[in-house]
């Protein structure tokens, strides 16, 4: 048969074997053997190739190839004994691209569909965490209202549900969904930030909230105060007890709260935020009653009877522990029966001369003067509140020959705050009324302008002045105390931890092992005990001279935010502003134990102002804007920077730190934390009465 097409082999006959390729050596699969009965196979009739060469087009080399550039083809010879002349296209494997193709198209399908999957499961968990946070939020806004409400049913009822809510929200965020959002990156520290919320929020409920509310509920407070008024000391230590259990677990929610780093999603950290700041609060309470609970059975009697000296600070005198202790009184507590003294001037408390055991160092000295340190009631010049209360006493037992078992400070400020929490009022001897509005105004302003300004009897005004400040201290103190009840216990306890919280009142116990409890507490006015649990900064005021100026006084610190140096100590730029309220014309007014008219500098403050570095910490750079002059000294391992005395004053010493009436003065100064040192920056200050002059 003549092979007339394009395709035959240019350098082959017809029925000539070609010189093939190596590659080219395959034989040809036999022909199938035909069966009987069927119809012998036909060749189909030849066609011409439907591409033809080109003119001009180069025939292949060498071989064979496929002459149209098409690579989807390769042309093999056929062996000579084929029937065939022509070519036959054998098809490269694309079958196993196609499958490659499609196979990646089902994955890529496979993975949108999981990945919207994904999206909608998590949608879908996201929408029911939701919905049980608000549910736990809202939980917990019910216990605090039930518990304030002495409805402990209903808190412990809340309990539990925040219990559930918590458990729920808790085991959604563990399952695989979240886990693998948590992977991503940015949201994923969201995430995990949320997961561990909702773990520390479990283990609290678990653990202390449902505990506590439970106990709150058979052991009201209610119960812990018997018919009589007397304290239920075991009723008392029970609560305390299930305090006591939960706080781990309570501290362990807040450690985990804290240090989480902000969240990204900014609509996270505006509900998280709160959540943190209520979380922490919860755990304070949680962990001051849980410092109390070891000796507050001792406290309260039940080991015998304890009796303890009530100091009234008068703030309008300020001193830097917190102002000359003007009245003082005396409680007894025996196995829960509270007896009340009575209240009277400090002369008639206390020896005038600081006894010779309590051995005034040479630190004291230095910082607050021999003619200070030299009387008992003078001592609180010093602002570390322990070592005054210990002085004051022994100077109380060797006036009355009779110890304490302790010495519990309280200003001014705290008998309107007893008075607002009874809403009792009542009627001074001389026809003043007081109550939980007026009572510091009067009491530290009205009476001693009523009884001290110009032309008044200086010396009867001032001894008035006193009574009158005893006779509304233990008024108030009887107030509370009196008819006691659930409510009015929980209303004083209340008010008395407000005070702890801003030196309003601090307590000195004479058994070491007590105080260093109240020292962990932070309620015992130590600035060395302060600073060893956290950085503190101390900023205290004395007057030198004595006057009621401290009604006019003013006093205000701003802390920057650190700056922390390459070698990881961090640096604070403070400035501490004092101002002088005072007018002239009240200066005119004002007789000389108001206003202090030595010098003739009517109304004129000169004050001293100390500040107590943190523990090995160090303050410096002073400036002051009037030109005072700054010393330095150290007060058990403290650096101290101060304005000292200057000149020749043998006998009162006087700062150079003139104040005058009208006037502000403004001090700068650099607080430097070395590395290693762990916490934000505190200050403990005296209080002041600025808040209560409208």
């Amino acid at each position: 048969m003549q092979n007339n097409g394009k395709h035959s082999r240019p350098d082959q006959a017809y029925g000539q074997q070609a010189n093939r390729p190596a590659n080219m050596g395959r034989q040809a699969p036999a022909r199938p053997q035909q069966l009987y009965g069927q119809q012998a196979y036909q060749r189909p009739p030849y066609q011409q190739p439907r591409y033809a060469q080109q003119p001009g087009q180069q025939p292949p080399q060498n071989g064979y190839s496929n002459p149209y550039g098409r690579q989807d083809f390769n042309f093999q010879p056929l062996p000579n004994n084929h029937e065939h002349d022509g070519m036959i296209r054998v098809k490269k494997k694309r079958r196993k691209k196609h499958t490659k193709l499609i196979v990646c198209i089902v994955v890529i399908a496979c993975l949108l569909v999981g990945t919207c999957g994904y999206g909608a499961a998590l949608a879908l968990s996201a929408k029911d965490v939701k919905a049980q946070a608000e549910t736990a939020l809202s939980n917990v806004n019910g216990i605090q209202t039930a518990i304030a409400g002495q409805d402990f049913q209903t808190a412990a009822k809340n309990a539990s549900n925040l219990q559930s809510s918590a458990q729920a929200m808790n085991e959604e965020l563990s399952s695989p969904v979240w886990d693998v959002a948590a992977m991503l990156p940015v949201v994923g520290s969201d995430v995990k930030g949320v997961q561990t919320i909702a773990s520390a929020l479990a283990d609290a409920s678990d653990n202390a909230i449902v505990p506590l509310t439970s106990s709150l509920s058979t052991t009201p407070p209610s119960a812990c105060i018997d018919a009589d008024g007397k304290l239920n000391i075991a009723a008392i230590t029970t609560l305390l007890g299930a305090i006591q259990n939960g706080a781990p677990a309570m501290q362990r929610c807040t450690d985990e709260l804290t240090s989480l780093p902000a969240f990204h999603i900014e609509k996270l950290q505006k509900l998280v935020g709160p959540a943190q700041e209520k979380i922490t609060g919860i755990n304070d309470v949680f962990q001051q009653a849980n410092t109390f609970a070891p000796i507050i059975g001792s406290m309260l009697g039940a080991n015998g009877n304890r009796t303890y000296l009530l100091a009234a600070q008068n703030t309008a005198e300020i001193r830097a522990s917190g102002g000359f202790p003007g009245s003082m009184g005396t409680v007894s507590i025996d196995n829960g029966a509270i007896e009340l003294g009575d209240f009277t001037k400090v002369y008639d408390m206390m020896a005038e001369e600081t006894p010779a055991q309590c051995a005034i160092t040479d630190e004291e000295n230095a910082l607050f003067y021999p003619w200070y340190t030299q009387y008992s009631w003078d001592n609180s010049f010093n602002p570390d509140y322990p070592r005054v209360a210990s002085i004051w006493a022994a100077a109380y037992q060797e006036k009355t020959e009779q110890s304490v078992d302790g010495v519990i400070s309280i200003t001014p400020t705290m008998v309107q705050d007893l008075l607002a929490a009874t809403g009792d009022s009542f009627t001074l001897s001389d026809g003043t009324t007081i109550d939980g509005t007026n009572a510091t105004k009067v009491l530290q302003h009205d009476l001693y302008w009523k009884y001290l300004s110009s032309g008044s009897n200086m010396s009867e005004g001032n001894d008035l002045c006193d009574a009158l400040f005893a006779e509304a201290a233990e008024y108030a103190f009887d107030s509370a105390l009196e008819n006691m009840n659930a409510s009015s216990l929980m209303k004083l306890v209340s008010t008395m931890m407000g005070g702890l919280e801003d030196r309003r009142v601090m307590i000195w116990l004479a058994d070491a092992t007590e105080q260093s409890y109240i020292e962990d507490m932070g309620y015992s006015g130590s600035m060395t005990a302060a600073s060893q649990q956290e950085p503190t900064l101390g900023v205290f005021v004395n007057f030198w001279a004595g006057s009621k100026l401290g009604w006019w006084l003013g006093m205000d610190t701003q802390v920057s935010s650190p700056v922390t140096g390459n070698d990881g100590s961090r640096t604070y730029h403070v400035t501490t502003t004092l101002t002088n309220f005072m007018t002239a014309q009240e200066a005119k007014q004002g007789g000389s134990y108001i206003v202090s008219d030595n010098d003739k500098s009517l109304g004129d403050a000169d004050p001293f102002i100390y500040f107590y570095a943190p523990a090995g910490g160090t303050i410096s750079d002073v400036t002051a804007s009037n030109g005072a002059t700054l010393g330095k000294a150290t007060y058990q391992g403290l650096d101290v920077t101060f304005t000292c005395q200057v000149g020749d004053f043998s006998v009162l010493p006087k700062p150079n730190n003139p104040l005058p009436v009208e006037s502000t003065v403004t001090y700068s100064y650099t607080v430097t934390l070395p590395a290693g040192v762990e916490g934000d920056l505190q200050l403990a200050t005296t209080p002041t009465l600025t808040k209560y002059h409208q």
